[in-house]
């Protein structure tokens, strides 16, 4: 569906350039959050997962094919970032997540529609 396009070896590309982002601990919320950035990952993709299945009309089989993608995203991500995951993300880190989660549901977005 998505994790074979362009556009999301793009991002993965865009996320390992990032990496350094991801790996600091510096600033002035480092690492005071209770959760790691690996479930800060998971969170937000499954909340924008949800998102698209619930602001679009999609059949039991599409459903099940997004959920399939996410997992391999997931899979990808713990493979880009398996020296980061376990951190706890400053706000700034949590922010480049968020955004970087929200080009993902774009190109599901994308897909859906089209």
């Amino acid at each position: 569906m998505i994790v074979e396009t362009d556009g999301y070896i793009d991002l993965i590309q865009y996320l390992t350039e990032n990496l350094p982002v991801l790996s600091e601990q510096q600033g002035s919320k480092a690492g005071t959050s209770s959760y790691t950035l690996r479930e800060c990952f998971e969170e937000q993709l499954s909340v924008q997962i949800m998102s698209v299945c619930q602001q679009n009309d999609l059949d039991q089989t599409m459903r099940i094919d997004i959920v399939r993608e996410a997992d391999a995203i997931l899979y990808d991500f713990e493979e880009v970032l398996a020296s980061v995951l376990d951190n706890h993300p400053t706000l700034e880190q949590e922010e480049f997540v968020t955004e970087f989660i929200g080009l993902i549901k774009n190109l599901f977005d994308a897909r859906v529609k089209a």
